[in-house]
């Protein structure tokens, strides 16, 4: 999964309500999709590490000096076999599937999340939350207009000021 993709496709465009809710059973499918292929392949690489392991095992117990064993113990296999590199492959490729399934698995609920903000959004759309005067949405957008606003008002007062200096005066 790309993440540049999946951003792009969790905003939502609050101008286009209704292309967004028509895309939203797509986008949801899509990801539920890619969750289920990551998590056969955690599932299988799961099943391979297994079978490494039972294979290390049973060559262990045919030639454990081969494999540093000394005494032929259920422990001392385990540990002589965890420590094998074909083992630690094996772990590794397990480790990232899991975290593949992981990641798209959350991104599964982000697209539930994602439809129920559609949801509020088209409830606010119906309440003509959209329709007022615009407001500023970011924090930077709204501190610059408070700014803006007062900076006008500070101006224009001074403007007022001076103007009464200069009547004392002449």
């Amino acid at each position: 999964m790309i993440k540049n993709d999946f951003e792009k496709d969790l905003s939502i465009d609050i101008e286009n309500l209704d292309v967004e809710a028509t895309l939203q059973p797509e986008l949801f499918f899509k990801y539920a999709s890619l969750a289920k292929e990551a998590r056969e392949k955690y599932d299988l690489a799961k099943m391979k590490l297994n079978i490494t392991e039972a294979e290390l095992a049973r060559k262990i117990r045919e030639r454990p000096r081969a494999f540093g064993v000394v005494k032929i113990t259920e422990s001392s296999i385990k540990e002589a076999a965890i420590v094998h590199p074909e083992y630690r492959t094996a772990y590794k490729k397990m480790v990232k599937a899991r975290s593949e399934s992981d990641l798209l698995y959350r991104a599964q609920e982000a697209m539930d999340q994602r439809k129920r903000m559609l949801e509020l959004l088209v409830q606010l759309h119906g309440r003509e939350y959209f329709s007022g005067p615009s407001i500023p949405h970011t924090p930077e957008q709204f501190w610059s207009q408070i700014k803006k606003k007062k900076g006008e008002k500070t101006h224009a007062k001074m403007i007022k000021r001076r103007g009464k200096k200069r009547k004392r005066c002449d």
